[in-house]
């Protein structure tokens, strides 16, 4: 231990007491010996270690209340106390280079610098353009902020346009808090253009809230630069409206306008120079009212160690009550007594640590599934529990790599997908737990990447599927043509065989069956493409769904191969017709399979990868209730009252359902209302 010191040194003046009371017990021991044998005693009924055993005690307790400690840490404590949010203006205008990289960059590495100023100001993030998008409220949490300022970009709100009006609605209504006037700050970071504001509004907003805005302008005021955007296949082009190039610059003019009108509002036109906005925003707030009066340096937290004091001077003191003349004299009961005063925290901790050993040891032998139930349980009960917040999130953090590993052994990206999910939100409750656990952080990128991936795998599934559903319906189809010819051919072949002129047919029967021994060679080779585009990559196996067909199609190639040399002459025609036949039967059968594969219940086969993960079930659940349940015969015969199946969805499920619902209700909101925008950019 380092540092060990007395929290409260005051309190160990009490150890001056030790001394008469020294005294008094052993002037007290000596009276009642010379009274025992005063009275004809035998033995002493007191010993002097019960004394001692109570003098320890009482020095044990005086250094508890004294607090000792070991470990000191400074946490850093603003003089502001301020509530800070950034608004930063995300329409496509901020794409625009004449600030590096581009002037939403700099916005953000703007906000990044603020917060690596900060300590102690809660700092929210919204972000607007035709519509305001609250991404982080009010929170100390500088990691999580830093977090949602990387997802920040053009397409994070629903439609283009710049609308201050409403970034101030938005912050004014659902992320500053009521009774902080005063001590409350807008940073809007934008570079003008404002379409649709009703200024008037807006300062009334800022003024009745108490709200302090500081307006930083990005862009150069006199050159307008060009935008550069990304089209669907990701090609860099420049924006264009109505033929032209647009060009914007720095809306300086308007943006002195806005401020001019409320003394609450100061505008600083940045435009295309370096800045420091934590710097600015210090000079900002510098003579502006404060909600804290701590120290320059901060406050000290300790290690506390009172508890390893307390619990032996109670055990000094049980002990020394049960101490008689012959000895310890300590019932059961008094035995248990003890043991429930002393062990009930060291129990916990040791039970709470073997506990964590043992996920950790379950997670290195590769039993992902086991370890991230353990983890789990270590995480329910860690309240109940000596846990820290620093174990808590190595717990949150572990269960987020069993997940990742458990997604990586998945076979289908579907179900590895459904992991990687999970895992991410594991990583960031252990980010929320303790901030300063940058390998969560680390992680939570990570995860990002591999969902992003994961999702352009099953699109290419998708794709695929969508690509061997086309083929099949045209193997079905070139099947059933060549049913139909090669049974025509036979029944030509039937008609001709008694006639005279049998003979001048020949060559026109041959032309026919060759014709069709290319049309079934064709099949195969289509069949032979659909079995590859089936096989699961990293799988071997050695039947497929097409492995049947092909040995047909083999089949009915040769017996209209064979059938093809006995059409040459005309006594043998027989024997043609039988081959014939053989391959119509072959091809039945490969019919029959391939229909009964596509009618399969998709439910039934465990390897079916073709349904919509992104398609929204529920939203259709009033449609599909009556049908939820599989059923035979007539329809209203079996719609009565069934007992419906028990959800199998854990609340990540719900909560991943509803983010995915949450974006596709926000896409169609942004085509309504990008309809209703001139220029959004």
């Amino acid at each position: 231990m380092n540092e060990f010191v007395f929290q409260w040194p005051a309190v160990l003046a009490l150890l001056l007491a030790s001394i008469p009371l020294v005294w008094l017990l052993a002037h007290a021991r000596k009276q009642r010996r010379l009274l025992i044998e005063a009275m004809g005693g035998g033995h002493p009924t007191h010993r002097k270690l019960r004394d001692i055993l109570r003098v320890s005690a009482f020095i044990l307790l005086v250094l508890a209340l004294a607090r000792p400690s070991y470990a000191p840490r400074t946490e850093s404590i603003s003089r502001s106390g301020r509530d800070v949010v950034f608004a930063i203006d995300v329409s496509q205008s901020m794409l625009a280079e004449d600030a590096p990289s581009s002037r939403l960059e700099v916005a953000k590495q703007g906000v990044r610098d603020a917060l690596n100023t900060f300590s102690n100001e809660r700092v929210g993030l919204v972000v607007y353009a035709g519509s305001a998008s609250i991404l982080c409220p009010l929170t100390y949490d500088y990691d999580f902020v830093r977090y949602m300022l990387d997802q920040t970009s053009t397409r994070t709100v629903d439609f283009g346009g710049t609308t201050v009006q409403a970034a101030v609605e938005k912050v004014v209504d659902q992320v500053f808090i009521d009774g902080r006037k005063d001590v409350q700050d807008l940073i809007v970071m934008t570079d003008g253009g404002d379409h649709d504001s009703v200024v008037t509004k807006t300062i009334e907003l800022l003024n009745e809230k108490g709200i302090d805005t500081l307006l930083i302008g990005l862009g150069s005021p006199h050159q307008g630069a060009p935008i550069k955007i990304k089209d669907a296949e990701g090609n860099t082009k420049l924006l264009q409206y109505q033929g032209s190039t647009v060009y914007t610059k720095l809306e300086d003019a308007a943006l002195r306008d806005f401020a001019a009108q409320s003394n609450r509002v100061d505008y600083l036109p940045l435009g295309t120079q370096p800045f420091n906005l934590g710097q600015i925003y210090i000079e900002y707030a510098q003579d502006k009212p404060v909600d804290s009066t701590d120290s320059d340096n901060g406050i000290i937290i300790y290690q506390e160690v009172a508890l390893f004091f307390l619990i032996p001077a109670l055990l000094l003191l049980l002990l020394s009550e049960r101490w008689g003349a012959r000895g310890l004299k300590m019932g059961p009961a008094a035995a248990v007594l003890a043991m429930l005063m002393i062990l009930p925290k060291l129990d916990a901790a040791t039970d709470f640590q073997n506990q964590y050993e043992s996920a950790i040891s379950t997670f290195k032998t590769g039993a992902y599934e086991e370890a991230v139930a353990l983890f789990a349980e270590l995480q329910q009960n860690a309240s109940d529990s000596t846990a820290s917040t620093e174990q808590i999130a190595a717990i949150q953090f572990n269960r987020g790599l069993a997940l990742i590993a458990q997604s990586t052994a998945q076979e289908t990206p579907q179900a590895a997908l459904s992991f990687a999910r999970e895992a991410q939100l594991a990583f960031l409750a252990a980010k929320r737990s303790d901030p300063s656990l940058n390998r969560a952080g680390v992680r939570l990128q990570m995860t990002a990447k591999t969902i992003s991936n994961l999702n352009a795998q099953i699109a290419e599934m998708e794709e695929q599927n969508e690509l061997v559903n086309e083929k099949m319906k045209t193997l079905i189809a070139l099947l059933q043509a060549l049913l139909k010819a090669q049974t025509e051919l036979r029944e030509q072949v039937i008609e001709q065989e008694s006639a005279s002129n049998a003979t001048q047919q020949i060559k026109a029967f041959l032309s026919s069956q060759n014709q069709l021994r290319s049309d079934s060679k064709a099949i195969q080779l289509l069949m032979e493409e659909l079995d590859q585009m089936m096989k699961v990559e990293g799988i071997e196996t050695e039947e497929t769904l097409m492995t049947e067909p092909i040995r047909h199609i083999m089949r009915a190639h040769v017996s209209q191969e064979t059938a093809a040399m006995h059409l040459k002459q005309v006594d043998k025609w027989p024997l043609s017709r039988e081959l014939q036949l053989d391959a119509e039967h072959l091809v039945e059968q490969i019919l029959k399979l391939l229909e009964s594969n596509s009618q399969q219940d998709p439910s039934d086969n465990e390897d079916w990868e073709g349904y919509d993960e992104d398609y929204d079930y529920m939203a259709e659940s009033d449609q599909s209730m009556s049908s939820s349940e599989a059923m035979d015969g007539d329809f209203a015969a079996n719609s009565e009252m069934q007992e419906l199946p028990i959800p199998n969805y854990s609340a990540e499920d719900i909560l991943m359902e509803e983010q995915g619902n949450q974006q596709f209700r926000q896409q169609k909101r942004a085509s309504v209302n990008a309809a209703k925008v001139e220029k959004d950019f």
